[in-house]
């Protein structure tokens, strides 16, 4: 939707999902990696950059939610995103380890660190991957 309303303005849009995620086919999947994230940004500026189309010293990007936070980590080390524009909630890192509003204490967070390490163990020794209710 946002891409169509800015398309219908004369930007040139891209809109993509994350490595690994959404209905893209392939594996891994549901893998959350901030470095590969990262370089999605940088990736669709390759690609926008070489486009005969595109005005390689007007390319910005809009990043939503988490993606956000990507963009602006990709921004900060590649000179040729010249906008940014993020529409973040909340700090999603302070919420994953400090719970929505401070609620969650050491020891529940502790629980379930110690839970995804013993899901990493039985992955490796070639059990099934457990997803948590966000996948």
């Amino acid at each position: 939707m946002y891409a169509q309303n800015l398309a219908g303005r004369g930007f040139v849009t891209l809109a993509f999902e994350p490595s690994f995620n959404g209905d893209s086919s392939g594996s891994p999947r549901h893998l959350s990696s901030p470095d590969l994230f990262v370089e999605d940004f940088h990736a669709a500026v390759d690609y926008l950059g070489t486009r005969p189309f595109v005005d390689r010293e007007r390319i910005g990007g809009i990043g939503m939610c988490g993606s956000g936070g990507f963009l602006l980590s990709a921004a900060g080390v590649d000179r040729r995103i010249k906008a940014v524009a993020t529409i973040v909630m909340y700090d999603i890192t302070r919420a994953q380890s400090k719970g929505w509003k401070d609620t969650q204490t050491e020891d529940k967070r502790n629980a379930i660190l110690d839970a995804i390490a013993e899901q990493r163990y039985a992955k490796f020794e070639g059990g099934q991957p457990t997803l948590t209710p966000r996948g």
